[in-house]
């Protein structure tokens, strides 16, 4: 008898720790947690559609902007230009993210399928896409993959000593940096030393 019931009660056990533990039920049964949302730099979630800057986290007293050039064959490389701050820059090149999947409440989560798109004013120069691609170097343009997917990780900074965000290709790689001939510094594939963001509001919609 007693064997019957530990048979009985030992997968009711189970059950109720995976139900009490797991995802909510809108998304089903599952025995593993939804992925944290990703947080702005005012602790806010990021929002599907909504515009935001990369903010590049450089130094304890520098930053950088993004900068666009237009090389060739209407096509738009990524170039980073130092600059000293005593808070997040306001100017640069504002992006929004567009999930894969969709989350219920519309906010965008860590290592989750993302499609960053810029605004259609920047694609018009760059081949009339504003979907952010990548091929050794990232870039926009005409050519590349329009369904081109990237994820957000949590990353900790000893410098700064707070959690800051990388870029993951699907590829598995990371957006870095590349140091050209000329001494510019672009944004590029790397297959560590990832260069970490803040995502600042840009007030736009």
């Amino acid at each position: 008898m007693e064997a019957t019931t530990l048979l009985i009660t030992l997968p009711l056990i189970l059950l109720l720790s995976f139900t009490t533990n797991g995802v909510s039920a809108r998304h089903g049964f599952s025995i593993v947690d939804e992925p944290p949302a990703v947080l702005d730099t005012n602790r806010d979630k990021l929002l599907e559609g909504k515009y935001y800057y990369l903010v590049p986290v450089i130094g304890l007293s520098h930053t950088a902007v993004i900068i666009p050039g237009v090389y060739r064959n209407d096509t738009c490389w990524f170039d980073l230009r130092n600059i000293e701050t005593n808070f997040y820059p306001i100017t640069g090149l504002p992006v929004k993210f567009s999930p894969v999947v969709p989350n219920n409440d519309s906010s965008i989560s860590e290592s989750t399928d993302l499609i960053i798109r810029f605004s259609d004013e920047l694609a018009s120069a760059c081949g009339g896409s504003s979907v952010l691609k990548a091929k050794w170097f990232l870039f926009l343009g005409a050519s590349g993959d329009e369904t081109s997917k990237f994820k957000i990780e949590k990353v900790f900074s000893p410098i700064h000593r707070n959690f800051c965000y990388k870029l993951v290709y699907s590829s598995g790689q990371v957006v870095g940096t590349s140091t050209r001939p000329d001494g510019t510094v672009r944004l590029a594939l790397a297959s560590d030393h990832p260069l970490l963001f803040w995502f600042h509001p840009s007030g736009n919609t």
